[in-house]
């Protein structure tokens, strides 16, 4: 049986750790980290290597998400998925300069959260960190 694909979730709101712990365990995913500031969110990436990373943009800080989420991503190649309440055009066109599996303006469905990661928990070759 393959391990659970690890997640770090990063976002500085209590009450959305809380539902994304909840229903990612739920859904067979193990969370392997929670930061809410880019200098923590980069540091338990590089611990933990997981598989998925989801990134509120605004954080705790200096730095934003986008910041944050760069550094992982050329670094380990991890796949992140954005969330935020900032809707904005440019604070997109940033986002997706990183090359994110998806962009998620709050409020979302967790439900479609999961379900963009399953897309890509299928494909271990799309698993950059997995235990193979």
């Amino acid at each position: 049986m393959k391990p659970s694909p690890s997640v770090l979730i990063v976002e500085d709101e209590a009450a959305m750790v809380l539902a994304l712990q909840l229903r990612l365990k739920a859904g067979g995913f193990s969370v392997c980290g929670i930061a809410s500031s880019k200098d923590e969110a980069v540091s338990l990436a590089t611990e933990h290597l997981p598989d998925f990373v989801i990134m509120d943009i605004r954080l705790s800080g200096e730095g934003d998400g986008i910041d944050a989420a760069r550094e992982i991503a050329d670094g380990l190649g991890t796949n992140v998925i954005f969330t935020t309440g900032y809707a904005e055009e440019d604070v997109r066109k940033r986002a997706m300069e990183v090359e994110p599996l998806a962009f998620l303006v709050k409020p979302f469905r967790i439900a479609e959260l999961i379900t963009i990661m399953n897309r890509h928990r299928e494909s271990p070759e799309k698993l950059p960190n997995s235990k193979k």
